[in-house]
């Protein structure tokens, strides 16, 4: 072996470094750029959170506001940031037939403040100084004489002749699924080009402060969808449209795109054209806007539990309702509706969105230890051990339940006591005798629904829980509703 100088020896050793630690650079860089998808990488898998770790800010100004001291919804609005509203067209939904009590409370408190909203329903007409839009007559010609829509043409000549229409008559949740495709259309015709396009019904609240937040992370030209979609027809999602959601400008454009001729002619059909056939055989307009995108091939961003099916009094507070920021919930019963909307600004945080936790405090469920006439058992239940004495009363069925580990509130009817997991506020039901046998005897026991709470077990559940870290959740249809 040759002799070699301790300068070559240096220039070798140099080289050797040089080469390894361009080695370890260029494989950390592969990587970091392939985090997401947690490779293996020198045996080490990087984890991915479930969360983003998103520091927000809100844009309402000023934040909050002592919501006693302001005497009416132009007070409230004029915090609103409205300038955001140059770049989000917010669209809603409505029927003629649905109840003015529920459109009402909607246009008072979650759309007050919105003088871009568009609303679309079965009818042209006036409601609380808003133009509705008759979306179904945006419908291509080859819908005519579908019979869903009989109801629709009936519908719309009484109104033209001056007739008072009897909702009754009118199968309004028909029509609904023939709106959600040319809503789209139509918000694009009439407002195109805005980075994101919000869609909702009446019995829908949104929280716009931690929407904004949310949008604030996302990129509007890359095709998005989100909301809480679940499972529809042949392998596609159904857009749960009570939930709302939002579509990107870019997932609008690719929805919307048809192919056009070296001469210029489109030689594709229009969106509300090209799922004619499955429209007219689907029950759901969510259902079929959840096909098309699929087919638009759209991401489909399942953001549940921030998007949430239930309404406030509904919320089924637990570990999966809890740190997680409130963006939308559906079926939010009218008076509840304000008095939530109001709540909200003078809750609300400069640096920290609206969480579960924080409706937890303002939904009070456990701030009446008994409810009579009330049910709050019908979610997340489970029925008392076998030989408990649960069934006796409705004093033993609490009893029995605040000693069981896993119930926090409890409701007893017609002597059968029922556990819950859950803790929510629940419902009014009215007392009910229950079905008869085969002999015509209705069942034994107080026909009342009485409703209770272990509120020691609830309030030590919760101060268990502060939320030190916002649980803003990654898209997923894993995680579903």
């Amino acid at each position: 072996m040759p002799f070699l100088s301790p300068a070559t020896l240096r220039g070798r050793w140099v080289l050797f470094v040089s080469v390894a630690i361009l080695w370890i650079l260029g494989l950390s860089g592969y990587y970091l750029r392939n985090y997401r998808t947690a490779k293996k990488v020198i045996g080490i898998v990087q984890p991915i959170s479930e969360y983003y770790q998103w520091s927000t800010i809100s844009r309402f100004n000023p934040v909050n506001i002592d919501v006693k001291s302001a005497a009416n919804t132009t007070d409230l609005c004029k915090a609103f940031p409205k300038h955001l509203l140059e770049s989000i067209q917010t669209v809603l939904k409505l029927g003629h037939g649905e109840s003015r009590e529920r459109v009402q409370a909607q246009l008072e408190s979650v759309s007050a403040c919105l003088d871009n909203l568009l609303l679309f329903s079965d009818v042209e007409e006036e409601i609380s100084g808003r133009h509705t839009i008759d979306i179904i007559a945006d419908l291509p010609a080859t819908y005519a004489g579908d019979p869903d829509l009989e109801d629709y043409v009936k519908q719309r000549d009484w109104f033209r002749q001056g007739k008072e229409i009897n909702a009754s008559e009118i199968h309004g949740w028909k029509l609904d699924k023939f709106k959600f495709l040319p809503q789209i259309e139509r918000a694009w015709s009439m407002r195109p080009g805005r980075k994101w396009y919000v869609f909702y019904e009446s019995d829908t609240y949104i929280v716009w402060d931690n929407l904004f937040r949310l949008l604030d992370n996302f990129d509007p030209d890359h095709p998005l969808y989100f909301g809480s979609p679940s499972p529809g027809r042949e392998k596609s999602w159904f857009a749960y449209g009570g939930t709302g959601y939002v579509l990107s400008r870019a997932a609008v454009k690719a929805l919307l795109a048809r192919r056009s001729s070296d001469e210029g002619d489109f030689v594709e059909p229009s969106l509300s054209q090209r799922w004619r056939e499955i429209i007219s055989s689907d029950c759901c307009g969510d259902s079929v806007l959840g096909w098309a995108l699929i087919h638009a091939k759209v991401n489909i961003s399942g953001l549940w539990p921030m998007f949430n099916p239930h309404p406030e009094q509904g919320v089924p507070f637990s570990h999966r309702y809890w740190c997680q920021p409130v963006i939308s919930m559906h079926k939010t019963h009218p008076e509840r509706m304000v008095s939530l909307w109001r709540w909200e600004f003078g809750a609300r945080s400069a640096d920290k969105p609206m969480l579960y936790r924080d409706l937890f405090r303002h939904t009070a469920p456990q701030s009446m230890a008994v409810r009579a006439d009330w049910n709050n058992a019908d979610w997340d239940s489970f029925p008392p051990p076998e030989g408990s004495s649960a069934h006796s009363s409705f004093e033993d069925c609490g009893r029995e339940c605040i000693n069981h580990p896993d119930c926090f509130q409890y409701t007893y009817h017609l002597t059968t006591c029922t556990f819950s997991r859950a803790i929510r506020l629940g419902q009014n039901s009215q007392p009910d005798k229950g079905k008869a046998d085969e002999s015509g005897n209705l069942p034994t026991g107080d026909p009342r629904f009485m409703a209770g709470w272990d509120v020691g077990s609830i309030e030590r559940w919760a101060a268990e829980r502060p939320c030190e870290e916002v649980q803003w959740v990654r898209p997923s249809i894993n995680r579903i509703f």
